[in-house]
């Protein structure tokens, strides 16, 4: 069964929208660290069931030139560094504040989806939203320093 894009979407904002209270809950009690391995402990349990796609995905990583294993390699650096700086603010304030700035992320994927592989996925609608997203942080951050 195949859900549709935007019911996914959905529910995934559902999820995050459970994960970052637990997160702000850990940080009051567990290091950064230990919260950071605690959210990454259930990739590792999944790579466990998945060894052969693993091992296939390992023989084409052998094949690829410099330049592509740089910016999948970029994607690990990339989460970890973005885990840890989410993970700072909401324990620097709380996971409500924090994530309603990060919600402006993807202003930042339509910009670096056209500076890294020139995709462009920008219409009127999306310089609107992306307007009042960065209008909101700044109420935000105005009212919260």
């Amino acid at each position: 069964m195949q859900f549709p894009w935007y019911v996914t979407a959905i529910g995934a904002a559902l999820v995050w929208g459970v994960h970052y209270p637990l997160v702000d809950h850990a940080l009051k009690k567990l290091s950064l660290v230990s919260v950071l391995l605690l959210t990454a402990l259930p990739i590792v349990v999944l790579a466990l069931f998945f060894h052969r796609t693993l091992a296939a995905d390992y023989a084409v990583w052998t094949t690829l030139d410099t330049g592509p294993r740089i910016r999948v390699l970029a994607l690990a650096l990339t989460s970890l560094l973005g885990s840890v700086l989410l993970f700072l603010s909401i324990a620097s304030k709380n996971a409500t504040l924090a994530s309603l700035i990060e919600i402006s992320y993807p202003v930042f994927v339509a910009l670096f989806a056209w500076l890294l592989f020139r995709e462009l996925h920008i219409n009127t609608s999306v310089i609107i939203g992306g307007l009042l997203v960065f209008a909101g942080v700044a109420m935000i951050i105005w009212n919260n320093p």
